[in-house]
């Protein structure tokens, strides 16, 4: 099972608790060389503390984003996501088409849903078409139900109409960041779904085995304050490793 480590920046210019870009940048880069020094698969890129965001974020933390994810792939040698908060798939696509990362994660790719920020529409559509004409080769990485919403269609629905977004693979999570999916759910996507599987919330080394995913996404578990922690990563790992998975990163 392949693991993807959530770098969580720290607040963005234009953000309510932003300090101070150049700390952003440093942390973000010495946290992504120790995520891979510790074994990680991958990492993804986030605007974690922005919070409360905007369904589409606004041009600062575009730009912002984009020069630190460019720092952060001439540093490593995994591939880099990017992650925009809320639901900002296309300037996602455009920051990976500028930086040279690898894979996208959309939250709400299809169905409409509500979130804390509104009323928020999927974005297929706008994704697929904007994917070619960038001629962009990030994977698209979308969420099925995802955390902190309240969707207007059944999992089911997923389900039978995932194939129509172009997706590379599926992400699955709780309700709320660090908890983590039913796995009955879980299982039940992975049967039914011709994609890889992704869990995104709630992961730990003692839960990993009830989940017959692909990889997984990691991210407050590992983290000790601000940065992230190698024995907690490399415990993530240990159990990971133990099972299979076809997740091509």
């Amino acid at each position: 099972m392949k693991v993807i480590v959530s770098l969580h920046l720290k607040p963005l210019p234009g953000s309510p608790n932003f300090l101070s870009f150049e700390d952003c940048l440093d942390h973000a880069v010495r946290n992504a060389i120790l995520i891979e020094n510790c074994g990680a698969d991958a990492i993804i890129v986030e605007n974690f503390n922005d919070k409360p965001f905007f369904i589409k974020a606004p041009p600062e933390t575009i730009a912002s984003m984009s020069v630190i994810v460019r720092e952060i792939v001439r540093e490593i040698s995994i591939p880099v996501g990017v992650n925009v908060l809320r639901n900002d798939g296309v300037a996602a696509l455009a920051i990976a088409k500028a930086t040279g990362a690898k894979f996208i994660r959309v939250n709400q790719m299809i169905f409409p849903a509500v979130m804390p920020e509104g009323f928020v529409e999927p974005i297929a559509a706008k994704i697929a078409r904007y994917k070619r004409f960038l001629n962009c080769n990030a994977k698209i990485f979308a969420d099925l139900s995802v955390k902190h919403s309240v969707q207007l269609a059944k999992i089911e629905d997923f389900i039978d109409n995932v194939d129509r977004a172009y997706c590379d693979a599926v992400i699955v999570t709780g309700k709320k960041t660090g908890e983590p999916p039913e796995a009955g759910i879980l299982k039940r996507i992975k049967e039914l779904v011709d994609m890889p599987v992704i869990l995104g919330s709630g992961a730990t080394p003692e839960n990993l085995r009830n989940y017959d995913a692909d990889g997984v996404i990691v991210g407050t578990y590992v983290k000790e304050g601000e940065n992230y922690s190698c024995k907690k990563l490399k415990q993530v790992l240990s159990e990971a490793k133990k099972l299979g998975g076809e997740l091509d990163l």
